[in-house]
């Protein structure tokens, strides 16, 4: 099924990090650092569709101003995917929810919240986005990736695919139509770059369902491969920040 990269993928660490689309050079790339974020945007095509997603991790413990960049800009994703709102309404009303968090500390991001996925096309696909004025509609496939960028030192951003659904409110009429999303991507959240005291109990709530609906849903698929199944569980079930606290980084067994 896979076919090969979707895109030239995206790694970066600390300031490399902090450009949103980072390409290494002969003489700009480093280390991996304990002691900074590292950010991955990777996508493959497949025959049934077109991956587009991003991870920011630590491998060492982040520091308080690194951990509330990475919570709010967490805060404005969950905001993006928990939304609902009536038919006709397009992404660039939608994409001050990213942003409210941020805003909130005087933090922005320069670059689009998302964009439509082509399956097996193109992965940047129109017409809709979070900057266009097109309707959502049901069926559309579209990304959710707020980010945060300190320049020069590291870089923060989360992206999932989302799928528009139509949704059913509590009061809602017989002529009505109003829509929803449902995440597509399975990839945990590292919660220990989350402040959890900065997080709603619905959003601490949300974020642990978020990695349980992961663990359950990549498990099968990682029945064969102990050393990724033992990672999966560890990343899925640790706690917020220095609760379980450990071992730094992402340690692999090699079974």
């Amino acid at each position: 099924m896979f076919q090969g990269p979707a895109y030239e993928n995206i790694v970066a660490s600390g300031a490399n990090a902090a450009l949103p689309h980072y390409a290494p050079s002969q003489g700009g790339s480093k280390m991996i650092s304990r002691d900074e974020p590292f950010l991955v945007d990777s996508g493959g095509q497949y025959r049934d569709g077109t991956c587009d997603t991003t991870r920011t991790v630590h491998f060492g413990y982040p520091t308080v101003e690194q951990a509330e960049a990475f919570t709010r800009v967490l805060q404005g994703h969950m905001a993006i995917e928990t939304a609902v709102f009536p038919a006709g309404t397009s992404g660039s009303q939608l994409d001050v929810l990213a942003r409210k968090a941020l805003w909130r500390d005087g933090l922005n991001y320069l670059h689009g919240t998302g964009h439509g996925v082509g399956s097996f096309l193109n992965v940047h696909e129109g017409p809709h986005s979070f900057q266009s004025t097109t309707p959502l509609q049901p069926g559309h496939v579209i990304t959710n990736e707020p980010g945060y960028y300190k320049d020069g030192e590291f870089g923060v951003r989360i992206e999932s695919a989302l799928l528009v659904r139509e949704v059913v409110t509590k009061r809602q009429q017989d002529e009505d139509m109003w829509l929803g999303f449902e995440r597509l991507t399975q990839a945990p959240i590292q919660l220990k770059m989350v402040r959890a005291s900065m997080l709603t109990k619905d959003e601490r709530q949300w974020i642990k369902d978020h990695n349980n609906n992961v663990r359950k849903t990549l498990e099968p698929y990682l029945a064969e491969d102990k050393r990724a199944l033992k990672w999966l569980r560890r990343e899925c079930q640790k706690g917020f920040g220095n609760e379980g606290k450990g071992s730094a980084g992402l340690s692999i067994e090699w079974d």
